[in-house]
């Protein structure tokens, strides 16, 4: 089995320095190991072990990392394109923005792609509140093809992942399991 880096290249795409990692999946820096060799152990441990179920998860469903995903907007398109502002109608994307109904919600949020097309999108809340289970639900109700589930997830540091995809794409969607050294964390 080919190792975690060419899955990882495979699944979130690569760049001159490395790995697309989302935030918060990004290899610790090189300043934090001169400061505290101890620490900087472990979490490389951790952040590996968070790496790997996510690459993981990813792999189970065929998916890819989408960069020009948004928001539940995105995930209604035939095709993957941000949301765009036009003068006049104000911006329609609902994660951006002071006002934004989703943004509680979509807190470390991933937008994934399935054969080329908007499939899911991942978030990673600290707290799930009562206002952003309607929005989820005012989601499912507005898109019938829409479906949440939700559980510890890779993020980790006590968050709640949620999912949501489009069933017409895949058929289900668990959230990942979280790796044991994040359990903890």
């Amino acid at each position: 089995m080919p190792d975690l880096f060419d899955r990882a290249a495979a699944v979130l795409g690569r760049y001159s320095g490395g790995i697309r990692w989302p935030y918060g999946l990004e290899t610790p820096g090189f300043m934090e190991r001169r400061r505290d060799p101890e620490n900087y152990k472990q979490r490389v441990i951790d952040t590996k072990a968070r790496q790997e179920v996510m690459v993981a998860w990813a792999e189970r469903y065929g998916l890819r990392l989408s960069p020009a995903g948004c928001c539940p907007l995105w995930l209604g398109r035939d095709t993957s394109q941000r949301c765009r502002h036009r003068i006049g109608y104000g911006d329609p994307c609902t994660r951006y923005g002071s006002s934004s109904s989703d943004r509680s919600w979509m807190d470390h949020s991933v937008t994934w792609l399935k054969e080329s097309r908007p499939a899911v999108i991942t978030s990673a809340p600290y707290n799930v509140h009562p206002k952003d289970e309607e929005r989820l639900t005012y989601w499912q109700q507005t898109d019938p093809r829409l479906r949440v589930s939700r559980g510890p997830g890779w993020y980790g540091y006590s968050t709640t992942q949620i999912v949501l995809w489009r069933s017409d794409r895949i058929a289900a969607v668990a959230p990942a399991e979280a790796p044991e050294v994040c359990a903890a964390s």
